[in-house]
């Protein structure tokens, strides 16, 4: 960090502010309005839209100011009064995890994300340097084996289906899944543009990807990756993002959806089916009718622990409830999202599976 790269890095990554704590916790308490009801500034849905765009320049900017100021309120409590005294793996404070549900400062997650992550894996920054040069080696030996044995308009695919490269093991196959990564990269976070080529985190990201399928090589490379390591870089550093992504698809959380295993997948959609028609019958006999099964939305919703569908400030809200909280955290902002999607899937056209689909699809425009 002491390199003009390293400082470029982070100056970047504290653009990422942190918003929506609070809206997210209104949503998540049990018999309390939706957003859609009581919509607020900036995070609106429907109508509360309107009013942001209707909102003065100098109002704006007085939001703005104060949002900043309680910001750096906030970071400095966290820095000088609860970080000092934390110790990973114990349950916070009361007084912390009153500031926590708030929505953690970029700052603190530097520190906090990795403490509630943990490392029980025990990775050592010597591991992961290893585990790099061995994707490194093999990415050599596939573009050598590329320029030996195809033509140079389908060199794309040769290191998915190259006969020399070809591994022996189910393992070696999983490693050629990192032929994918420089698809998936670009689209990672389009608008911010760190990941694309050439983009200051893409070869970091793209490094920890690699470096992950030959630590698990039984999982390998498997899209929504990419949006997991993304999150990480934001706040943290290779070595820590590369610790933070392994520890977080060991949990079972993560690790069952990734091994693509069904039983994982059908149990989380049955859990999250019931809490639906429990909770919001009429928005769950409209999907239902419309043959819109959880398992179509909501797996990719939990694998890349919303960052995909919903705001990078938002997303990184339901990142800091769900390492204080745990995976009850993926159902509640689950539950959040339909009932922001409730006006459109009632009073839309989301009586067919197509419309239902783009609506849910396209959920991150009510915030």
């Amino acid at each position: 960090w002491h390199c003009t790269e390293g400082r470029r890095k982070r100056r970047w990554r504290q653009h990422v502010q942190s918003e929506g704590g609070m809206e997210l916790q209104r949503l998540f308490r049990p018999g309390s309005p939706s957003s859609a009801q009581a919509p607020r500034p900036r995070l609106g849905c429907g109508d509360g839209s309107a009013a942001v765009g209707a909102t003065d320049p100098d109002a704006e900017r007085v939001h703005d100011d104060r949002r900043e100021r309680r910001l750096q309120e906030h970071t400095e409590i966290w820095r000088r009064d609860l970080l000092p005294k934390y110790v990973a793996g114990t349950p916070p404070t009361r007084r912390m995890e009153k500031l926590w549900r708030q929505g953690l400062p970029p700052r603190v997650r530097e520190t906090l994300w990795p403490m509630a992550i943990g490392n029980v894996l025990r990775i050592t920054p010597e591991l992961y340097d290893i585990h790099k040069e061995q994707a490194l080696d093999a990415r050599r030996q596939w573009a050598e084996a590329s320029e030996a044995s195809v033509q140079p308009s389908s060199k794309l695919m040769v290191t998915l289906s190259d006969q020399p490269m070809r591994s022996k093991t189910a393992g070696r196959r999983h490693e050629r899944s990192t032929a994918l990564i420089p698809f998936d990269l670009p689209r990672t976070f389009p608008t911010l543009a760190f990941f694309r080529e050439g983009g200051p985190l893409h070869d970091d990201c793209k490094r920890i990807l690699e470096a992950y399928t030959f630590f698990r090589p039984d999982v390998g490379y498997v899209q929504g990756m990419t949006y997991l390591v993304a999150v990480l870089l934001l706040y943290l550093g290779p070595y820590a993002a590369f610790v933070g992504m392994c520890n977080l698809l060991n949990a079972p959380t993560l690790l069952g959806l990734y091994r693509l295993e069904q039983s994982a997948v059908q149990c989380r959609a049955t859990v999250f089916n019931q809490l639906c028609a429990d909770q919001m019958p009429a928005v769950a006999r409209v999907i239902d009718d419309a043959g819109l099964t959880p398992e179509m939305f909501l797996i990719e919703w939990f694998m890349t622990i919303y960052s995909k569908c919903l705001p990078i400030d938002v997303a990184s809200v339901v990142w800091d409830l769900f390492l204080l909280d745990g995976e009850v955290v993926l159902y509640c902002t689950g539950l959040a999202l339909l009932r922001l999607s409730a006006p459109l899937l009632l009073e839309g056209p989301g009586a067919d599976l197509e419309a239902c689909a783009r609506i849910l699809g396209k959920v991150s425009t009510c915030w």
